[in-house]
């Protein structure tokens, strides 16, 4: 091979070799958000910060998030290289305890990494507990009145007041105390009296607690007739 005709595959190669480099690197400030602890139903409120580190134009084409978490692209889905752009997370608290863990995902043409994983974690603090969680009435006969209770906690250091306790369905009935003082329990009596012609039950008690702010609880309830 002369001298002229190698010189021409060499850098035929280098040329490749560079241009097959160009392309669009999706790079985040921070891919990981530690928010610490929050009360219940406290919104938990995060911008995720991105740049294209790339040579070519980076292509957002999608952003999905887990459950309890919505995320919002604020800045343009076609970034040029060197342009930064923002990513805005919200956090529901409302119906979280203990530690959790959100997962949002970036897709974009990156080639090295099609879809970027982002996180928000910590610890939420419940501030007012059922026990037990739901009801379930088993196995029930039409026509016949069930009864359970459950208690309500105040895991707060200031007194709640139980506004409103509304049910879905009219055979569906709770009797309560209005006032629930810091750091005490009360008792919540729920009864339940099934019509001829149903086969399960399902249906919720919604509680509305007034605090700080006013908060949303639900107590799921069961049944099956027989």
């Amino acid at each position: 091979m002369s001298k002229v005709r190698r010189f021409i595959v060499v850098f035929c190669v280098f040329l490749s070799a560079a241009v097959a480099e160009e392309a669009p690197q999706l790079l985040v400030d921070q891919v990981d958000y530690n928010f610490g602890e929050v009360p219940q139903g406290e919104p938990v409120l995060h911008t995720f910060k991105f740049m294209n580190a790339g040579d070519e134009a980076l292509l957002i084409s999608k952003v999905r998030s887990s459950c309890g978490c919505t995320a919002v692209l604020l800045s343009a889905k076609r970034l040029a290289p060197g342009e930064e752009g923002e990513l805005h997370a919200n956090f529901d608290s409302a119906r979280f305890r203990g530690d959790v863990s959100k997962k949002i995902y970036l897709y974009s043409n990156d080639p090295e990494v099609p879809i970027k994983p982002l996180q928000i974690k910590g610890k939420v603090l419940e501030l007012f507990a059922l026990s037990p969680r739901q009801i379930n009435f088993g196995s029930v006969k039409p026509g016949a009145l069930m009864e359970r209770s459950v208690t309500l906690s105040n895991q707060t250091n200031q007194p709640l007041l139980i506004v409103a306790a509304d049910t879905t369905t009219p055979l569906l009935k709770v009797r309560l105390e209005e006032q629930l003082p810091a750091g005490e329990q009360r008792p919540l009596h729920v009864s339940l009296k099934l019509k001829p012609g149903q086969q399960r039950f399902s249906g919720y008690v919604m509680f509305k607690i007034q605090g700080e702010r006013m908060y949303d609880l639900r107590l799921p309830v069961y049944a099956t007739i027989h």
